[in-house]
């Protein structure tokens, strides 16, 4: 019904999306095998909702059964990065236009490992996980504890709009776990400052 499904997507959105109420959160493939990404999402497309791929990019998995996908860009940029792990404009705009593809997550942080980044073995990688993130199986995967490709609340605000400005204007927003309330006034004072307002944000549990 109606009632379960919200718009997302304000007047700088150029493809609002109608977004139902229940939907399957962040996890990424390399976590999960082939057969669960198909799985999730082919629930999605049962359902009517969407299926985010976690920071471990969109794989071949994510697209085979149809269902909307939020793709999550984190501090590796996994899938939109040249091999030194800076942001790919080209590779972004690519992925990110696919008709599937709904809306664009920007992870600050998560709350199982808030301000920490992460770390994917090598020996943990395999030839598709590489291939996908766009990443060497010569050291471990890393996604670092902060983005390159901005350091101020200012920065983040130029920085999500060019991924609006990327993707053809679909909805782009952003997560993180909250540790302190200035540390959000940051970001709200730089949305009233630059005028460049995101169409969501996901706030995180404190797990960790």
């Amino acid at each position: 019904p109606k009632s379960f499904r919200i718009q997302i997507g304000n007047a700088q959105c150029l493809q609002p999306y109608s977004a139902s109420i229940m939907n399957i959160s962040a996890m990424s493939f390399g976590s999960l095998s082939a057969n669960a990404i198909r799985a999730l999402n082919k629930g999605a497309q049962l359902g009517g909702f969407y299926h985010d791929t976690g920071e471990g990019s969109l794989s071949p998995y994510h697209l085979e059964n149809g269902g909307d996908i939020v793709w999550q860009i984190a501090s590796g940029y996994f899938g939109c990065r040249t091999l030194d792990g800076k942001f790919d404009e080209q590779k972004f705009a690519k992925q990110s236009q696919l008709p599937q593809i709904k809306m664009i997550e920007l992870k600050l942080s998560q709350g199982a490992k808030p301000g920490h980044g992460g770390i994917l073995p090598k020996h943990k990688i395999t030839a598709e996980i590489a291939e996908i993130r766009g990443v060497s199986r010569d050291h471990d995967c890393i996604s670092p504890a902060k983005h390159s490709s901005f350091s101020t609340p200012i920065e983040m605000m130029h920085f999500l709009q060019k991924l609006r400005t990327l993707s053809g204007g679909k909805p782009v927003g952003f997560k993180l776990c909250i540790g302190q309330p200035w540390q959000f006034m940051s970001i709200v004072k730089a949305m009233l400052e630059t005028k460049i307002v995101p169409d969501f944000i996901v706030v995180d549990g404190s797990e960790g």
